[in-house]
């Protein structure tokens, strides 16, 4: 296959437990689709700074961009080991979060991204997908997957099934 047509699953990193379990999923349909997952970690602000604003934390882009990568490394680590059953490409974007994740899904066979699963027992009633979802979902260039999530398992349920719940 020539390298210019490799299917590609584009899966939104932040580092967080359900993040990792969005990297699983898609690399289990990556298997299936004979595609690689582009992941992607962006560590921009919609909001920038006025220049009179007050001085806080690194403000060296480059200190910034080292640490999301190994932010996206250990992302990686966590939820494959040294060696993931797919290709993987590590793009680390200094944009805010929606247009880097739009940008890379272009030409992209999914985007995926996960949510805390709604009615998670003993935990906050979550209303629904966030800001970033919601914005994926309203743009995006290709199928978007919206993965409901407790912690780093996949919360999976069978329309018209009453049966339970469960984890993958």
């Amino acid at each position: 296959m020539h390298p210019q047509t490799i299917s590609k699953i584009v899966v939104g990193v932040d580092g967080a437990p359900r993040t990792i379990a969005a990297l699983r999923w898609a690399a289990s349909e990556a298997l299936r689709r004979d595609a690689e997952i582009v992941a992607v970690h962006a560590w921009g602000s919609v909001l920038r700074p006025a220049s009179y604003a007050p001085v806080t934390e690194c403000t060296d882009p480059d200190e910034h961009a080292r640490q999301a990568a190994d932010l996206l490394a250990a992302a990686m680590r966590t939820a494959f080991g040294a060696a993931p059953p797919v290709p993987v490409r590590e793009i680390v974007d200094d944009r805010a979060v929606v247009p880097a994740l739009l940008s890379q899904a272009r030409r992209a066979e999914l985007l995926v991204v996960a949510t805390r699963a709604p009615d998670v027992p003993g935990g906050r009633f979550d209303s629904g997908p966030g800001a970033t979802t919601l914005s994926c979902l309203r743009q995006a260039p290709c199928p978007v997957v919206v993965l409901p999530t407790i912690g780093d398992r996949v919360r999976t349920a069978v329309a018209g099934d009453d049966r339970p719940t469960s984890l993958v």
